[in-house]
């Protein structure tokens, strides 16, 4: 029997296995993104363990590190700011090679203080803060994870 035929003969069959192969890869990403936004999956590398521990002791322990992190106006931008800090913090586990103190880019400052004034805008609004474009870890910056005097980073063994 050529391929042609088997197609025909099997058409139905063959396409109700893809349609629960794709979504059992739905399922099984649906599973992987939701347990990636969990903070005990930040935590779970070595040089994100002050941060988390930091966190766990702060007033904001009931909010998610993706919620400040990543930006949170659009999935498919949070998506890609995901994957991107994702490839570079496995980068860095796999290679060992976190520095001694993590420091937040100027893009992860904007990403910060962008969600910061999304949760608190009711209470910043007749500030200055209120019109957005600050900077709120210039005087919150021990907020959420201490003053970051900590031995965050990978040591090497």
């Amino acid at each position: 029997m050529d391929t042609g035929q088997y197609l025909n003969r099997n058409a139905l069959k063959l396409m109700a296995i893809g349609f629960i192969v794709a979504v059992a890869g739905m399922a099984m990403a649906g599973f992987g993104y939701a347990q990636a936004e969990k903070p005990q999956f930040c935590g779970s590398c070595h040089s994100m363990e002050q941060a988390y521990a930091t966190w766990q002791a702060s007033n904001h322990k009931q909010i998610e590190c993706t919620e400040c992190h990543l930006p949170n106006n659009n999935l498919a931008v949070k998506l890609a700011a995901k994957t991107q800090t994702g490839i570079n913090d496995v980068y860095h586990e796999v290679l060992r090679d976190y520095p001694a103190t993590i420091k937040v880019t100027a893009q992860g400052k904007k990403i910060i203080a962008d969600n910061c004034l999304r949760c608190h805008q009711s209470t910043v609004e007749t500030t200055g803060m209120g019109a957005g474009g600050q900077d709120c870890t210039k005087c919150h910056r021990s907020l959420v994870h201490g003053t970051n005097k900590s031995k965050g980073g990978i040591k090497v063994e």
